[in-house]
């Protein structure tokens, strides 16, 4: 079972490791088209039933036209743990598809900085991501931080909310030791397309590094005549921010022009259709970034139309 809060749902993998509606063997290669989705937590489902996910419900959709859908989507994937995943998945075990749909979203830009491809070609994580000159200070404080929370802040009254509101004010203005600028992320990784503060160099950098990273992932699917599918969607802040366009879209269609990628963005299907806060109580988990189950079927039908969904593609050789 994969539990996200009060929400669970029975999570199914098949013989490469993928969400799956259920065990079975994947065949390397078929005589039939295959599609490969690939993502984040968005992509993968979390607590949603595989047969509500979108990719679930794409899947189904399609078995009437002899296509398979694949689902390699996993929570806080972002270009470089992509593209090692589809080098292994295309290259190492030798599987056969016939497009790649990849579903990029406003996480991807920080969680570049905290994965890396190290020198035996495996992804690892980045202690403390952009902040890593910094990472000894922010361990020790984050040490600190963490036994007076347990030690004192749950045991002692008084004493517990003196320490809290000292460590709470220490955390805010203490920018010396660097703290502040770790805690500092969510506001420039959740909300950088629109994001004006101090660490505008930061998020300018770290969309050329995932713009890098999406370029030699697409690189490699040429090389193996593997046709892309982009498809950016917005969380809840951009759905708020209403119609002018995000860079979240702006940014990557150019990227998907110049490479040639088929580009989808779900920002009409989302923005401005009603009011904004009605939006996102209807496909939005209720406090939260990701879908209901009402979201994933709304993404699944924009995927599938006829016109502006995805390209079905043919059985080739790859």
């Amino acid at each position: 079972m994969d539990s996200y809060g009060p929400f669970s749902a029975p999570y199914i993998s098949n013989s490469l490791g993928l969400r799956d509606a259920q065990i079975r063997e994947v065949p390397m290669d078929t005589d039939h088209p295959r599609i490969l989705f690939i993502g984040d937590s968005f992509t993968e489902g979390g607590p949603i039933p595989w047969v509500k996910t979108f990719v679930g419900v794409v899947s189904e959709k399609l078995k009437s036209q002899n296509i398979e859908v694949l689902n390699a989507g996993v929570a806080s994937y972002c270009p470089t743990t992509e593209r090692v995943k589809l080098r292994y998945l295309l290259g190492e075990k030798g599987l056969k598809v016939d497009r790649v749909v990849l579903c990029l979203d406003i996480s991807d830009l920080k969680d570049e900085f905290y994965y890396e491809e190290g020198v035996d070609g495996k992804v690892r994580e980045v202690p403390y991501g952009p902040f890593r000159e910094k990472a000894e200070k922010l361990r020790r404080a984050d040490v600190i931080c963490d036994w007076l929370e347990s030690h004192v802040e749950k045991n002692f009254v008084i004493l517990g909310a003196i320490v809290r509101n000292s460590r709470l004010t220490w955390r805010k203005y203490a920018s010396s030791s660097g703290v502040n600028e770790y805690d500092a992320i969510p506001e420039w990784a959740y909300n950088w397309p629109d994001y004006q503060g101090p660490y505008k160099d930061l998020v300018e950098k770290g969309l050329v590094r995932t713009k890098s990273e999406m370029s030699l992932l697409s690189q490699y699917l040429k090389a193996k005549r593997i046709p892309l599918t982009i498809v950016v969607y917005p969380w809840p802040q951009q759905v708020k921010a209403g119609t002018k366009p995000s860079r979240a879209e702006t940014e990557w269609v150019n990227w998907a022009r110049e490479n040639e990628a088929q580009f989808i963005s779900l920002f009409p299907v989302f923005v401005n259709q009603e009011p904004a806060e009605q939006i996102i109580q209807k496909y939005y988990f209720h406090n939260d970034a990701h879908w209901n189950e009402a979201g994933h079927r709304l993404v699944a039908d924009a995927l599938l139309d006829s016109k502006s969904g995805i390209q079905i593609p043919k059985k080739t050789k790859n």
